[in-house]
């Protein structure tokens, strides 16, 4: 019986070691395409999250009573993994939705906000080619 609880402990202790922290820090851009307004906008909902719904997902963590963004998460990586995910199916399914969210919230702040509108003009030609640049720049996947 001690041995069961020993090895449990173990392999706990072992998996929440070996999650690797991820954060949410500003890309280095080329000055033709910087745009900071963008970068913080997307470190900004990045950090928040990680916070809310990337961590606890990771840590495999329930709460009493889950927000969206987790309920979200949570529901992909069972479909697509049962509940054997590892953090490489975790970093996979927040970059799909998270970058959905942001997506649609790029696109209210560009029509609501005039001088973003032009910079973003003056650099980009679609939304398409917007989220193509920033998406490698934040993902959650971490690339050797």
């Amino acid at each position: 019986m001690r041995f069961i609880i020993l090895t449990i402990a173990t392999t706990l202790l072992l998996s929440c070691s070996s999650m690797e922290k991820r954060e949410a820090i500003m890309a280095d851009h080329d000055m033709d395409m910087n745009i900071p307004a963008i970068d913080d906008f997307i470190v900004s909902l990045k950090k928040e999250y990680i916070e809310r719904c990337y961590v606890p997902i990771l840590k495999k963590i329930a709460s009493n009573a889950p927000r969206p963004c987790e309920n979200d998460l949570l529901q992909l990586l069972e479909r697509r993994y049962s509940m054997n995910y590892t953090q490489e199916h975790v970093d996979m399914a927040a970059d799909e939705l998270f970058f959905k969210d942001i997506r649609e919230r790029l696109q209210k702040k560009i029509k609501t906000e005039p001088s973003l509108r032009k910079a973003v003009s003056k650099r980009f030609r679609s939304m398409d080619e917007i989220m193509a640049y920033y998406k490698p720049k934040y993902t959650f996947r971490k690339f050797d």
